[in-house]
């Protein structure tokens, strides 16, 4: 039987199409979209009010999570966007990645080494991105870059979590096709 999660939370895009135009080329990318990533938000220590001091925003096929260093107040429930390419993970990761995830975060940053993860359900979270395709016909290769659409960074640590939820939107279409 499936836990029941909360509705998911929706960051908030702070990058615009222009920005996002400019820093994708800059990195080499010929095309472009808006799309939207779940993570799972697992809190980490705690405040002087008892609230969680910050998030682990984790994806199962990441190679690494995103630290979320402030209260996820900012955030509202997520509602119909306008993004048309959204990548929802079903699920959260199991305990053992979230744990390995955490992990190899503290040997990072050795301040974060003494922060535990809180016992609590892991919260949806949707995290705006923009993608970047850069396409060499020549050799018929193609190359994907992440970009935050909070901060406007490179995100190559969820690349892996993206391609996989582009090949689960891929298999999904292709059953829909067939049937």
């Amino acid at each position: 039987m499936h836990e029941a999660h909360p509705a998911p939370l929706s960051l908030p895009w702070h990058l615009d199409e222009d920005m996002a135009m400019y820093r994708l080329r800059r990195l080499g990318a010929e095309t472009f979209e808006a799309a939207s990533l779940m993570l799972w938000a697992h809190a980490l220590g705690r405040d002087a009010h008892d609230h969680p001091a910050g998030w682990l925003l984790c994806h199962s096929r990441a190679r690494r999570a995103l630290l979320w260093p402030q209260s996820l107040s900012q955030a509202h429930e997520a509602e119909a966007t306008t993004v048309s390419l959204r990548l929802a993970a079903a699920s959260p990761p199991s305990a053992e990645t979230v744990t390995r995830l955490w992990f190899w975060e503290r040997m990072v940053a050795r301040r974060h080494w003494r922060v535990a993860l809180c016992e609590m359900s892991p919260r949806a979270v949707i995290l705006p991105v923009w993608l970047g395709y850069v396409g060499t016909k020549a050799r018929g290769r193609h190359r994907l870059v992440v970009l935050s659409g909070l901060s406007g960074e490179p995100l190559p640590v969820l690349k892996s979590a993206v391609l996989w939820e582009l090949g689960q939107l891929a298999d999904a279409c292709e059953n829909d096709a067939s049937a």
